[in-house]
């Protein structure tokens, strides 16, 4: 593997710490979804029981949960690896 891009000279090697910080997004992401199911089954039901909070939030967690953490990894590279996009296919 190349050790950096040849078009912007970006580092291809994590930098330490790297996979704790985008975990760190990831867990972010996981409490505003939990937020966002809770105030959303007391929106649209009377009074929701407990099983349905924990199913409602396993299940919808499990299934974002890949997105989750791509978006993690890709939002602390260009906030914390200060990476830029580059649209290359333009030019």
């Amino acid at each position: 593997m190349n050790k950096s891009c040849d078009v912007c000279q970006a580092s291809f090697q994590p930098e330490p710490r790297f996979y704790d910080g985008a975990m760190f997004i990831s867990y972010a992401f996981s409490v505003a979804l939990v937020i966002t199911v809770f105030v959303a089954l007391n929106l649209f039901l009377e009074k929701p029981a407990l099983w349905m909070y924990l199913s409602a939030i396993v299940i919808i967690n499990l299934l974002l949960l890949p997105m989750m953490l791509r978006y993690s990894k890709v939002l602390y590279l260009y906030a914390v690896g200060k990476l830029k996009y580059q649209d290359t296919a333009s030019k």
